[in-house]
Order: C-alpha cells, then sequence, then structure tokens
C-alpha cells in the first residue's frame, strides 16, 4: 500500500433517542491508504453510512479518533495544536494526581485485606458477616483504583498524540519550547501557502481571459453556424455573446507580463516554504531526539516500561485530527472531503441549471472570478462525459446516470482526496451503474483520488474495491482485501451474506440462502458477539464476551470467537 490517507481509532457514533442510546458506530478502527477503494459491506441499519457521515464529521463523532493525512498541518495549520501543546502540563500533573489517588484507594485495600485474614468466614456469624461486609468495601474500592488508573492513563494517552511519550519527560518546558518554535515556523509556512494560492488564482484569471480572447469568436461562429439551436444550445450562444463585449476591455499582452511576474513571485514564495519547512521539522526532531526516553517521570508504574514509551510515541498524530476541528476550520477541510449520494434526483436544486449547480461550489469555497468558474465548471464537465450545452440545462431534462455525473462533478470540482461514495450506483440501471463505475475508475486514475464506498451490492464490491470492510450492527466483522474476502470469507456473518447472493443454477433457477432471524436492535444490542442471536456457530464464550479484531493472515482481519484461543479451551 501507499502512504496511509485516513486512520480511524474505537471509532464511536451514539446517538441519544427517547428509548435510550442508539449505539450506530461501535469501536471501528482501520486504515485507508492513498488511491485505495475501500469497500464498506453489510445488511441495511449495519451503520455503513452513518459510519461514511461520521469520518467526514457531517455527525460529530461520540469518541474515538478520525486523523486525516492528506492535507499536511502546514496547509491547513489547525489552532488546536498550540493549545493542545499549552496543556501539557495539565495532562502530566492530571495523570500524576489521578494515580496517586489510586495508590492511596491501593493502601486502603491493604488495610482492608490484612482486617479480613484474622476473620474466619465460615466461623462465627459475626465474623462471617464482618468478613462479607469487607469484601463489598474492597470489591468497591478496587473498581475505584482501576477507574483512577485509567483515567491516569487516559491524560497521558491524550497528550501522547500531540508529544507521543515526551509527556512522559521531566524538563516539560524545555519540549514545549521546542513544539511552540516549530508551530512559529508552520504558522509563516501556512501564510506563505495562502499567498501562493492567491497568486496562483490571478494567474489562473488572466489564462482564462486570453483563452476567451482567442477562442471565443471561433465558438460563436460555430454555434451560428448551425440551422436549428436546441435550448441549451440558444443559453449558450446568448452567454457567449454577452462574454464577447467585455472583450475589448482586456489587454492580453498586458496580462501576459503580469502572468510572468507573478510566476516569478510563485517560484519566490515556494523556496520560502521549503526553508519554513526544513526547520519545522528539524524543531520536531530535535525535540525527540533531545528528550525521548531520557528523565522520565515515574508518573505511573509502567512510565520506565520502553513498551510503553513506544505505546505512546505510536499514538503520536503527524495529520489533522477532525474531531479537534472547529466549525470554521471544518468548513476550510470540506474540499478535501467529500461525497456522492444516493439519489442523483434529491442533491440537485430543481431551480438550478447543472452550470449554476456546479458553479456553487467554487462560490463557496473559492475567490475565484466568474469567468474562472465558468471555465472549470465546463472542464469538469467535459471530465464526467458530459457536454458544455449540459452547462445550460436543468435537472428535469436528465437522465439519472447523468445527474449522477454532476453529483461526481461537484465532489471532485475541488479536487479533493478523498470522496465517500454513499449507495452512489444502487438507484441507477446495471448499463448505467457500469458506465459510472468506469468513470469513477477513471477520474480516480487520473486524479489519485480515494474511495469510501458504501454498499449492499456484493457483486459490484468484488469487482470495484481493493478492500473490503463487513460490518454487522455497527460493529467490524471482517476485514481484508477483496480477492479473499470472496474466496476465503472467515466470519459466519460474511458467509451468510454471499450465501444470500442470488446464483443461476444449472436448471436455470435462481436460488439463494437467506439469513435468518431479526436484527437486533442498537438501542438494546445483545452482549457479548452481536452476531450470536443469529450465529449457527454461537458457543457460550459468544453470549458473555465480545470478540477482538485479531489478524489471521497478512491483512486479514476476523472478529470471531471461532478464530481465537478462548473459543478452544
Amino acid at each position: 500500500m501507499s502512504r496511509k490517507l485516513l486512520e480511524l481509532r474505537k471509532l464511536k457514533k451514539y446517538f441519544p433517542v427517547s428509548q435510550g442510546t442508539l449505539k450506530a458506530v461501535e469501536d471501528v478502527s482501520f486504515v485507508i491508504y492513498e488511491g485505495e477503494k475501500f469497500g464498506v459491506v453489510g445488511e441495511s441499519g449495519c451503520g455503513k453510512s452513518t459510519l461514511g457521515r461520521t469520518i467526514l464529521q457531517l455527525y460529530q463523532q461520540t469518541s474515538g479518533s478520525c486523523v486525516y493525512y492528506g492535507k499536511s498541518t502546514q496547509e491547513f495549520f489547525p489552532k488546536y495544536l498550540e493549545h493542545e501543546i499549552s496543556l501539557l502540563p495539565t495532562y502530566q500533573s492530571k495523570a500524576q494526581e489521578y494515580y496517586q489517588k489510586s495508590v492511596q484507594v491501593d493502601g486502603q485495600i491493604g488495610a482492608l485485606q490484612a482486617k479480613a485474614v484474622q476473620l474466619d468466614p465460615v466461623g462465627s456469624k459475626a465474623d462471617a458477616k464482618a468478613y462479607d461486609a469487607l469484601q463489598k468495601k474492597i470489591a468497591k474500592l478496587e473498581f475505584q483504583s482501576k477507574e483512577y488508573k485509567k483515567d491516569a492513563s487516559r491524560q497521558l494517552r491524550e497528550a501522547s498524540r500531540t508529544v507521543g511519550s515526551l509527556i512522559l519527560c521531566k524538563d516539560l518546558k524545555g519540549v514545549m519550547d521546542l513544539f511552540f518554535a516549530a508551530q512559529k515556523e508552520l504558522s509563516l509556512t501556512h501564510t506563505l501557502l495562502i499567498e501562493q494560492a492567491n497568486i496562483q488564482g490571478k494567474i489562473d484569471e488572466n489564462l482564462v481571459k486570453l483563452d476567451q480572447l482567442a477562442h471565443n469568436k471561433e465558438r460563436i461562429d460555430l454555434l451560428q453556424a448551425k440551422d436549428e439551436l436546441n435550448e441549451e444550445e440558444k443559453y449558450q450562444l446568448a452567454d457567449l455573446l454577452h462574454i464577447q463585449k467585455q472583450l475589448p476591455s482586456y489587454n492580453a499582452a498586458a496580462m501576459e507580463e503580469e502572468n510572468v511576474q507573478l510566476e516569478a513571485r510563485v517560484a519566490q514564495v515556494q523556496a520560502q516554504i521549503v526553508t519554513h519547512q526544513q526547520k519545522e521539522q528539524a524543531l520536531r526532531k530535535q525535540a525527540f531526539d533531545t528528550y525521548r526516553g531520557k528523565d522520565i517521570l515515574p508518573i505511573t508504574e509502567r512510565t520506565q516500561d520502553p513498551a510503553y514509551q513506544a505505546k505512546l510515541d505510536a499514538n503520536y498524530e503527524t495529520g489533522i485530527n477532525l474531531r479537534r476541528l472547529n466549525p470554521k476550520e471544518l468548513r476550510a477541510i470540506r474540499p478535501d472531503l467529500q461525497m456522492v449520494f444516493q439519489d442523483p434526483s434529491a442533491s440537485l436544486d430543481p431551480r438550478q441549471t447543472i452550470g449554476q449547480a456546479i458553479e456553487e461550489v467554487f462560490q463557496i469555497h473559492t475567490n475565484d472570478s466568474k469567468a474562472v468558474r465558468r471555465q472549470k465548471t465546463l472542464q469538469l464537465l467535459k471530465e464526467v462525459d458530459l457536454k458544455e450545452e449540459h452547462y445550460y440545462a436543468y435537472p428535469n431534462s436528465l437522465s439519472g446516470g447523468m445527474k449522477q455525473r454532476v453529483g461526481i462533478a461537484k465532489a471532485i470540482a475541488l479536487n479533493p482526496s478523498f470522496i465517500v461514495l454513499d449507495e452512489a450506483v444502487s438507484a441507477l440501471d446495471v448499463s448505467v451503474q457500469a458506465q459510472i463505475l468506469q468513470l469513477l475508475t477513471r477520474l480516480q486514475r487520473e486524479k489519485n483520488l480515494t474511495y469510501l464506498f458504501i454498499t449492499h451490492d456484493l457483486g459490484v464490491v468484488k469487482h470495484f474495491c481493493d478492500r473490503v470492510l463487513v460490518m454487522y450492527l455497527g460493529n467490524v466483522c471482517e476485514l481484508s482485501s477483496s480477492d479473499r474476502l470472496f474466496h476465503n470469507p472467515l466470519h459466519p456473518y460474511t458467509q451468510s451474506l454471499l450465501r444470500a447472493v442470488p446464483k443461476m443454477s444449472l436448471g436455470g433457477e435462481e436460488y439463494s440462502q437467506i439469513l435468518q432471524g431479526e436484527v437486533p436492535s442498537p438501542i438494546n444490542p445483545p452482549k457479548g458477539c452481536p452476531f450470536h442471536t443469529r450465529c449457527a456457530h454461537c458457543m457460550e464464550i459468544c453470549k458473555k464476551e465480545k470478540p477482538t479484531l485479531v489478524e489471521m493472515e497478512p491483512g486479514h482481519q476476523v472478529a470471531c470467537h471461532l478464530f481465537t484461543k478462548e473459543s478452544f479451551k
């Protein structure tokens, strides 16, 4: 695989409802790699769409983390980074405080256990009563101690997202100074990147005007030469004639000269950006080289353990934690994270032309002029295999497949890295599905896109996706490459889904094996394995303990007690 683009760790999404809490997504963890087509399958109500919307932060996640690596912190510069650095002393002191409380409680437990040893629980009635009372107190204190230790660990884990195992260092001020210095370089880089984007926008605007000067008359002559124009072509001709009136005010020589100067400034800015990026990386490296593994505070009994320090280092986030972004920052990162919806008709405003619908994306997220927006929209229509005339058409004049192409054009308009395809082809005819899937594959190859493909159609998944995640009741059942999942499914639920796919027998009759039983309520899910109420291989342990996700072979993970040591005891 190439570099990771998105990493989910124990992602949860709960909805408060009148009957209790609906657990739509439960402890989902996986990595999506750049340029991958990642499929998510399962029955209706399994949490597929909720997972996609939670990743995009359309639904605010309940807990866990969703870290995005498609945009560097220099490009985006989230404000939470500096805030988290300033909180490091608080994380460290709270971790010490919670652990010391657990030590005090452990001392109380030891004293009570010493008293309990002096009693005879099978002797006199008074001893038995006193012994039982002590055991209840001990159990309560043990739970309290365990919670304090969890709180201490949680503080260190949260801090490690910012500085890794350096949160354990005695000289935390030295660590913070280096990270604050790195943040300053990060801020300078971000400012220069904004300047570069603004200069490039001006260059693009000049190029569009030069193109209009060179070719607008040719386009008008081509339309006027036609014997009869359809409705869209009439609108197009009127638009081109309007643009033609503005052309005399354009100075081609001046714009070309301006672009030469602007491109020279872009080169200067790029050189400055590289300098600040190198300084920032050097400061972070200096922090880890200077402090990692040295002068470690005994915050808890685990802090001196190199394995625990390595675990904290593994939590260090070099990407952007989407959960920690404020609303303004979330809006700013939307261009990178897009979505194509199931119903193409419902995703388009019937009062807008196709051109207006696509241009709206640029109006919201860019400072492009009207001429640049129009040019980019026409180019997008070509990229999704639509004609220029469709720029002037209304949604009601397009077929379902054409409308979905418009939806795809809107999704790719801002050059995103990651697109959630939520049942994007399920509402289309089979022949049109194939065309849309071919289009998505071509766009992925040309633009290095990464897809999260949500569907219930296993046939589409088999031929379209690189890896597949199988979900049931908000939980991960199995994760594998597409080929391996279809040739060697391990989880009983995955096997049931594949058996339910209609097949053709030799006699020409369709047959399938329908999974029996009702899906449990996500408001009151069963204890243990969520699938055990419908599983033909259910064991006693399945009713008591929830299985963990284990890797049976490289890249093939499954959450089932059939594939854990405990099931064979």
